[in-house]
């Protein structure tokens, strides 16, 4: 345990054991939860990262810690502050909140500071000023022109396109994704969280076990609608209105340079803003976040999974490389070819429902003359044949008569004919114990012939984890108030949606130490406290 965070956990315990015991002024039950979050959460692993977001040499007054500035962000995300300048007004006027987030009373930091603590994050490691260079965060602030009916247009020419040259969107993503697997994630503001992110966060609970076998990750991902507070309509460019013209197609203003329309399926309406995008791991109670990427209103969850998937794998391999994804579990709106392409490729075994698509039968493979919608044959009779088995090497699922199944009598396998649940009353083949026998290949289709059948029970179980995903997209969005409207633009959207993910697994450590009898606040701190001065005896103690 680094120096510093002792520091911050010996003074913080030294208040918290003072402020318990008071009888006036009683500690809230929010702002003890938020600090006993702080001290089971250590950030000093993010340091590197921080530091070099700083001039080495600085002149002028000397900087705030960055690890005090990013702490305190999650105690704004913790206590459900929307607003940053009401957040650095709170942190002036309440000495405690001030203790807690690791500042000195009265010498906080102001609204702006923490504006440009994020602008720090998003523009990278510091460079010399120069004029030829342009800051990215500079680039996104102010009015931008932008027209996005013509946006819309482009976007669809480039989607028809696509679909022209490779048959589907995410086929051709697929394909780029799986001949850049080798290539290093860009040094972006996304980067950036991302490793913090495994840090702080992933890594001490695949170290407390609470992800599971490491070896066998079953994922699950979703998408969610942000709303933009910038202005849906923008600010006009032309005098059209004043000759009574009030609807042109001149481009406007917007604040928001990357917002644009997009339909949210859960709410059925249209909506400016963004999409995130997250991959969870659901495991003991707990919906742990993995990774997040956020997206124009307009992008479908189809090529953000692809987009976020890709990245993690090389996230985890740069931190942790013995992790491994066994399955990836989606609902019907990831049913597409090329995410299936992405993931057999990668090794990783999609559970994806299936999408009806308006129920239209598929063509028929292998020796199989019809199939119903999902891909099963028919028999004569008109009944779905029972699968038989699956040969891997050569991408066949068999299917035998449904009528004619296996039993077992004294010990020994045999085959049973019911020929009262035949429609025909007759057997079309009473001379062989399983026909009639086809096939289907399933490497032509993986949509219709997943690794794991859809009706198996398997299937079901891990269909049920991605429930998770949706959860964490809820809390998200409606406990720590992210679907409110509280950012103008994507890179404010994707600092706080990281820092929600760190107070995540930070409260599923702060569970896992309550479930192991420390129930009691004083208890509580005293634990956290010789865990932070003395790990190895804490560990001792545990063995």
């Amino acid at each position: 345990m680094s120096a510093t965070h002792v520091r911050y956990t010996t003074s913080l315990c030294k208040h918290l054991t003072k402020w318990l015991k008071r009888r006036s002024r009683k500690l809230s039950d929010d702002w003890l939860d938020a600090a006993l979050v702080l001290l089971s959460l250590s950030l000093e692993p993010a340091r590197a990262i921080l530091d070099s977001l700083y001039a080495p040499t600085p002149r002028g007054r000397p900087p705030y810690d960055p690890i005090t500035m990013l702490r305190a962000l999650l105690l704004m995300i913790l206590l459900k502050i929307e607003s940053i300048p009401q957040w650095a007004k709170q942190l002036k006027q309440r000495p405690r909140l001030a203790r807690i987030a690791g500042f000195s009373p009265k010498e906080t930091p102001a609204a702006g500071t923490f504006y440009l603590f994020i602008d720090r994050l998003e523009d990278g490691p510091y460079q010399p000023p120069c004029p030829h260079r342009m800051k990215l965060s500079r680039l996104r602030k102010g009015l931008h022109s932008r027209n996005l009916l013509s946006e819309k247009h482009q976007r669809q020419q480039d989607a028809l396109t696509d679909a022209t040259a490779n048959d589907s969107v995410t086929r051709r993503l697929a394909s780029e994704l799986l001949q850049n697997a080798d290539k290093p994630r860009p040094n972006d503001l996304q980067k950036r969280l991302e490793d913090m992110l495994f840090s702080c966060a992933i890594l001490p609970s695949a170290d407390r076990g609470l992800l599971g076998d490491l070896s066998q990750l079953t994922i699950a991902g979703d998408g969610s609608a942000l709303l933009s507070g910038a202005n849906p309509n923008g600010k006009p460019t032309c005098d059209c209105r004043a000759q009574g013209i009030f609807r042109c197609d001149h481009p406007r203003l917007y604040t928001d340079n990357t917002a644009n329309w997009g339909y949210d399926s859960y709410r059925d309406c249209y909506y400016f803003g963004h999409t995130f995008y997250q991959h969870v791991v659901s495991t003991e109670g707990h919906d742990l976040p993995l990774h997040i990427t956020v997206g124009p209103a307009s992008e479908t969850d189809m090529t953000l999974s692809l987009k976020s998937i890709s990245r993690l794998r090389k996230a985890i391999s740069d931190h942790r490389p013995e992790m491994k994804i066994a399955s990836g579990v989606y609902d019907a709106g990831h049913d597409a070819l090329g995410i299936y392409q992405y993931l057999i490729d990668a090794e990783i075994t999609p559970v994806i429902a299936l999408n009806p698509r308006g129920a239209v039968s598929p063509a028929p493979t292998g020796t199989a003359e019809q199939v119903d919608e999902q891909g099963i044959p028919i028999c004569p009779a008109g009944v779905k044949m029972r699968r038989h088995a699956h040969t891997k090497k050569r991408h066949r699922t068999t299917y035998n008569c449904p009528v004619k199944r296996p039993t077992r009598r004294d010990g020994k396998q045999v085959w049973t004919t019911h020929i009262d649940e035949c429609p025909h009353g007759v057997l079309c083949q009473a001379e062989t114990k399983m026909g009639p026998v086809v096939y289907v290949k399933t490497d032509e289709d993986p949509r219709l012939y997943p690794p794991i059948p859809r009706s198996s029970e398997s299937f079901k179980q891990l269909m049920n984890l991605r429930t998770g995903c949706e959860r964490s997209n809820s809390q998200k969005k409606e406990t720590y108030q992210l679907g409110r409207r509280v950012c103008r633009n994507a890179s404010h959207f994707l600092v706080r949606l990281y820092l929600v993910s760190m107070v995540e697994h930070a409260k599923a450590w702060l569970a896992q130490e309550k479930k192991q009898g420390n129930d009691d606040p004083l208890t509580l701190v005293a634990h956290l406290k010789q865990k932070a001065v003395n790990p190895s005896a804490v560990s001792r103690q545990a063995a």
